[in-house]
């Protein structure tokens, strides 16, 4: 039978990559956590890591292993949590990682609304990459991940998705606000500010300029959207987001957004997502419907 303590060690090495890394997060002596993954390695019967000189990998069984020991011990955590005073007063610490662009304005109104109902309730909000959000949710750093997908095949459990296609973002007076929709011509007479490369935004963009062979450079990268919409705003440049992106931005750096006349940046869509197979706690299955209502108001 796998001891919890062990699985706690073998999912902090497994998170670090080295034992000595796992020893100073749980301030536990090395030598304690590599006898119990010796255990755990007769117990399964099979090695669990690859020792290398610069590190432990996960072997096939280590990532089967460790792909339940994390659902386990959220498991654990969610129950303790419930039985606990502070769960039953809304207490519970709910972790939410997003792309940068969701902590400008949908999610800290969610989590508003959320603790309007839920006073007692703490968040913690994390912004990365979609892969980064991904791997959080997966590794169960963050218990809810909200990012925009290309990508119907999810290895996480998608709890709500909505097409959310790339739109272009300009400045109410831009000489195309007029227009009902742009297309790439359009785009390539008028400078343009960009994600950079990595975002799902920036990925289909290049994938619809590749396939129609045009060639458009932004006169400015940046991985931070609100960058991007205030250089906009004050140079007439245009920028790519989404419409949801626009709500709550400030008056004096208002933008409008068009529809692109492109089917490929029509592909892209919002996920919710939780680890798959977890039984979420009734705090973070609280702040999930909160969220949830609020994408689909978007």
């Amino acid at each position: 039978m796998l001891h919890g303590i062990a699985l706690g060690y073998f999912v902090e090495v497994a998170r670090t990559g080295s034992l000595a890394a796992a020893s100073e997060n749980l301030h536990i002596a090395v030598s304690a956590i590599s006898r119990q993954i010796s255990k755990l390695e007769r117990d399964v019967g099979a090695p669990l890591f690859e020792r290398l000189p610069r590190g432990m990998v996960l072997t096939e069984a280590g990532e089967r292993l460790a792909e339940h020991a994390r659902r386990t011990l959220l498991e654990a955590q969610a129950v303790l949590g419930e039985i606990s005073a502070g769960e039953a007063v809304g207490g519970a610490l709910v972790r939410i990682g997003c792309t940068e662009g969701f902590t400008r304005s949908l999610l800290p109104a969610a989590l508003a609304r959320h603790r309007q109902t839920v006073p007692g309730a703490r968040y913690v909000l994390r912004s990365g990459t979609p892969a980064q959000v991904e791997h959080w949710v997966s590794m169960g750093e963050v218990d809810i991940g909200v990012a925009f997908s290309s990508d119907s095949h999810s290895p996480l459990h998608v709890a709500h998705s909505v097409q959310m296609p790339v739109r272009a973002l300009l400045s109410a007076d831009h000489p195309l606000a007029s227009h009902a929709s742009l297309t790439l011509a359009d785009l390539q007479r008028f400078p343009l500010a960009l994600l950079e490369r990595g975002t799902t935004v920036r990925q289909l963009f290049d994938l619809c300029c590749s396939t129609r062979a045009v060639r458009i450079e932004p006169i400015l990268s940046s991985n931070n959207s609100a960058a991007l919409h205030a250089f906009a705003a004050l140079t007439g440049a245009i920028t790519l987001g989404s419409s949801v992106a626009l709500k709550g931005m400030m008056t004096e750096l208002s933008l409008v957004w068009r529809p692109i006349d492109e089917p490929i940046l029509n592909q892209r869509v919002l996920q919710v997502t939780t680890m798959r197979e977890r039984r979420l706690p009734a705090g973070v299955r609280s702040v999930l419907e909160t969220i949830v209502a609020m994408t689909g108001e978007a």
